[in-house]
């Protein structure tokens, strides 16, 4: 028996919408919260640790350690956003048309996102910022091809269930257009069952922009960006400690506050179908 959703529905959706405003509030204010500009150096003041005028020390050049790791923060938490929006955009479309296609176009999609599942996410990303030179646009393309099948196999899995529906059938046969159905009945459980992983989705784009960063495959310098900044932070970690994990502790903050917002958003997405 179904009873009235109470308040841990709500209540389980807290930590997504605190982590929402925690992350969103870091990349849109970050920049300006720093207390120099970024890129200002001072060769003068160079690896000095941290103090009153500069709280987290200052790097290899004498840039403001705190300042670059707030500008980074669009860099890094920006960037992961717009790969796991363009990913799971494309791996929605490409389930939900398999679920609702013939058995050769869907064989044909999802032995296609089998394919791209077997190659790590990383390398993926690593081959297309290698061959490409680099940059923005080479790391966002191979990013996203790691990320879209995840998405693919999870919507056409709950797109073949919505479509088997009591009320699809109905409007099927009140011959509704197949796109009125599919984006009035089968995305809204689509997109509550990939919000989850959509989170967890953005904390690995964090992890692999660090890595493809530290690498010297992401964003070029002088840019600020926590991988970049760990990578040329590391030869001076004896006397430059608090340097290197501040960039540190702030890809492991920001996964971590991802994954528990994604962790909420299954919880409660488990409870409105056992409700």
């Amino acid at each position: 028996m179904n009873g009235a959703p109470g308040p841990a529905g709500p209540r389980r959706w807290r930590p997504a919408a605190c982590a929402a405003v925690l992350l969103g509030g870091l990349a849109l204010l970050g920049p300006m919260l720093a207390p120099y500009p970024p890129d200002a150096q001072d060769l003068m003041r160079v690896m000095e640790p941290p103090s009153a005028s500069h709280w987290l020390g200052t790097d290899l050049v004498g840039r403001d350690v705190l300042a670059r790791v707030l500008a980074g923060a669009p860099h890094s938490l920006g960037l992961a956003l717009v790969c796991v929006v363009l990913a799971a955009a494309t791996g929605m479309t490409l389930g939900m048309v398999a679920a609702n296609a013939g058995p050769t176009l869907r064989t044909a999609i999802l032995r296609l996102a089998d394919l791209m599942l077997a190659c790590p996410g990383l390398l993926l990303a690593l081959l297309f910022a290698g061959f490409l030179g680099g940059g923005i646009w080479p790391m966002l393309i191979g990013l996203k091809l790691s990320l879209w099948p995840h998405y693919a196999r999870m919507a056409e899995a709950i797109a073949t269930g919505a479509l088997r529906e009591n009320h699809v059938e109905a409007a099927r046969l009140a011959a509704f257009p197949e796109r009125t159905i599919l984006v009035r009945h089968v995305l809204p459980p689509v997109l509550r069952g990939v919000m989850p992983l959509a989170t967890l989705g953005a904390g690995q784009a964090i992890m692999s922009i660090s890595a493809l960063g530290f690498l010297g495959l992401g964003l070029k310098p002088p840019t600020p960006e926590w991988g970049a900044m760990i990578n040329e932070l590391m030869p001076f970690l004896a006397e430059g400690f608090v340097q290197v994990a501040a960039p540190c502790a702030m890809i492991v903050l920001s996964v971590l506050v991802l994954a528990v917002a994604g962790r909420s958003m299954g919880g409660s997405s488990d409870a409105r179908e056992h409700g």
